[in-house]
């Protein structure tokens, strides 16, 4: 009976820690998830993780609202230039980051996965056609 007890306590461990949901719950979560938080979090934790954020499969949709601020868009830069292939869909909504987004980035044919890019208070001197 003692056995028993401990088989099914050891089997509830398993089945409740999170390493052990699969690739795809992974994705499902990540995708109601910022790419610059998933990136934050899970960057770097172990070698699982680093390979679901590495995968093809993974899209992120990259969100830049904050104020101006160097160390952020900075780790911007970083994620979306690494991983250009596997962004979905980009969304500016601080005005002062419109400037900044295009002098940085051009976007080209190596965004293939892109779909949505999403410019909210753009001025028009900003737009070069």
């Amino acid at each position: 009976m003692l056995q028993h007890k401990v088989n099914n306590i050891q089997e509830t461990v398993l089945i409740t820690s999170i390493e052990n949901l699969s690739n795809e719950c992974f994705y499902e979560i990540f995708d109601y998830l910022d790419g610059y938080h998933i990136y934050n979090a899970f960057s770097n934790l172990n070698y699982r993780f680093q390979q679901l954020l590495n995968s093809s499969s993974l899209l992120f949709k990259i969100k830049i609202d904050s104020p101006s601020n160097k160390l952020y868009t900075n780790i911007y830069k970083q994620i979306t230039l690494m991983n250009k292939h596997q962004i979905f869909s980009f969304d500016l909504f601080s005005p002062l980051k419109h400037k900044q987004f295009f002098s940085s980035f051009s976007i080209d044919s190596s965004f293939d996965h892109l779909e949505s890019l999403t410019l909210n208070y753009l001025d028009a001197d900003v737009l070069m056609l």
